[in-house]
C-alpha cells in the first residue's frame, strides 16, 4: 500500500513543481515585456546613434545647453572628456562624452562617443547597466577588445563592432555601455572613465 501512495505523491509533487516553473517562467517573460514596453525616448540607447536626447555628431555647445557646465572634463589637442552626474540619478551614474574637432575643417567639438552608467538607459532588447554578459550575449556578438584594472579588480570592454561596447566588471555584470559610432570603436584618445579614479 505504502508504494503506490508514494508513487501519486510524487507523481503530483512533480506535476506542481512543473506548473510552478512554468508559471516563474511566464512571470519572468511578462516582467521582461513590461520593462522593455517602458522605454521611453529620453532613456533609449541606441547603438551607433544616440543615448537618450544625446546623439552622436551633437556639438557640444548643444550638450552644454542641455547638462549646463561638466562636473568633469579634460582637453588636450582638440579632444575632450567631458563627465556629469546625472540630475535624475543618484552621484553613483555619471554620464561622460568624449569630443572631438575636425581641426582645419570643422572646429566645432562633436561628440564621437558617450559613456552611461545609469540602468536608466536602455536599450530597445531592455540591456542597461547592470545586465549580465550573458544576457548581453543573447542579444549580441561581443568581443573583448580592451581590458583595466581598478582597485585591484580587472574589468573588461565586450565591443559588437556595431556602434555599442559594453563595460563588464569582475562578476560578468555591465557597469556602462559606450556608444559610438559603427567603424569607429570604442577606444578614445582620452579615457572616458578617467574621472572616476579622482
Amino acid at each position: 500500500m505504502r508504494w503506490p501512495l508514494l508513487v501519486v505523491i510524487g507523481w503530483m509533487y512533480m506535476s506542481c513543481g512543473q506548473n510552478g516553473q512554468q508559471q516563474s517562467q511566464k512571470t519572468v517573460d511578462t516582467i521582461s515585456e513590461t520593462t522593455v514596453a517602458r522605454i521611453t525616448e529620453e532613456a533609449l540607447v541606441v547603438p551607433g546613434e544616440s543615448v537618450g536626447p544625446i546623439r552622436l555628431g551633437q556639438a557640444d555647445s548643444a550638450l552644454l545647453a542641455q547638462l549646463g557646465e561638466p562636473d568633469y572634463s579634460d582637453a588636450a589637442m582638440g579632444k575632450a572628456v567631458l563627465a556629469w552626474y546625472m540630475s535624475n540619478d543618484s552621484p553613483g551614474y555619471p554620464l561622460s562624452v568624449f569630443t572631438a574637432r575636425n581641426m582645419g575643417n570643422d572646429e566645432t567639438a562633436r561628440i564621437r562617443q558617450i559613456r552611461i552608467t545609469s540602468p536608466y538607459y536602455t536599450t530597445s532588447e531592455g540591456l542597461c547597466a547592470n545586465s549580465s554578459l550573458k544576457q548581453i550575449s543573447a542579444q549580441y556578438h561581443t568581443e573583448q577588445v580592451d581590458t583595466y584594472e581598478k582597485d585591484g579588480q580587472h574589468y573588461a570592454i565586450h565591443d559588437t563592432k556595431q556602434g555599442i561596447a559594453f563595460e563588464v566588471d569582475p562578476n560578468d555584470s555591465c557597469i556602462a555601455i559606450i556608444v559610438y559610432a559603427p567603424g569607429a570603436g570604442p577606444q578614445s584618445y582620452l579615457p572616458l572613465r578617467g574621472f572616476e579614479s579622482n
